[in-house]
């Protein structure tokens, strides 16, 4: 059963003349939301065997798990202390639109599709798996970004890292050289975060109670309240 795990790890470097990005595709000792934890050496087979350096290389640089949607190769592969890194060549597809969504930070976070093979003292400690592929994720399709799936417990650091995210999508949308495509995503996504603000603005609000009918009216209490 394939299966899918985010990381948030920022991306290494791009080099938009060579067309390459270096990028934590897996973290080492994470657990997820789902209680995964995937541990060094889970991917030693699978660069081994179909690695850039493999005699048979089948990993894919995917758009959004979306296996009609291949946006690069890699280059290079090797587990760290970290996690898996990779150095992947993306394509100029789209204008060169991904490439451009690298440069100006709008995509900062990558995930797997892996099978696993085997765990260690529990299923959750995954402790070989075979990579089928890694893509770039965005527009707030993974609960573990700033966008959505944020919890009450909306801390510091989300709200750094939601400042962050819509600083670099007003950038990229007054500066990009982008395919209208690409523009009506940023867009949208600059209206998810919009949205989402609105909402967390809501449960803050403090409750206003309508006053008894004998009860003094204070005009100035229930309008610090609104």
């Amino acid at each position: 059963m394939m299966k899918y795990k985010n990381v948030s790890l920022p991306v290494e470097e791009v080099n938009i003349d060579k067309g390459l990005v270096t990028l934590y595709a897996s973290a080492f000792n994470n657990m997820d939301s789902d209680g995964d934890v995937i541990r060094q050496g889970a991917w030693t087979k699978s660069i081994k065997e179909r690695g850039p350096a493999s005699g048979k290389p089948r990993i894919k640089h995917l758009w959004m798990h979306d296996m009609m949607n291949p946006i690069g190769i890699p280059m290079s592969m090797e587990e760290d202390g970290q996690g898996l890194l990779i150095q992947s060549k993306v394509s100029d597809v789209r204008n060169g639109d991904y490439l451009k969504l690298y440069r100006d930070g709008v995509i900062t976070e990558h995930s797997v599709g892996f099978e696993v093979i085997k765990t260690g003292d529990s299923r959750n400690e995954i402790t070989e798996a075979k990579l089928w592929e890694y893509s770039s994720v965005t527009w707030g399709a993974n609960e573990n970004t700033p966008v959505v799936g944020m919890k009450s417990e909306f801390t510091q650091k989300d709200a750094s890292a939601l400042t962050e995210r819509l600083d670099n999508l007003t950038k990229a949308l007054r500066n990009g050289d982008y395919t209208d495509e690409t523009f009506h995503l940023i867009e949208n996504q600059l209206d998810i975060i919009k949205n989402q603000i609105i909402s967390l603005a809501k449960q803050d609000e403090p409750e206003v109670t309508t006053p008894k009918q004998d009860e003094p009216i204070d005009l100035i209490e229930i309008w610090k309240s609104i």
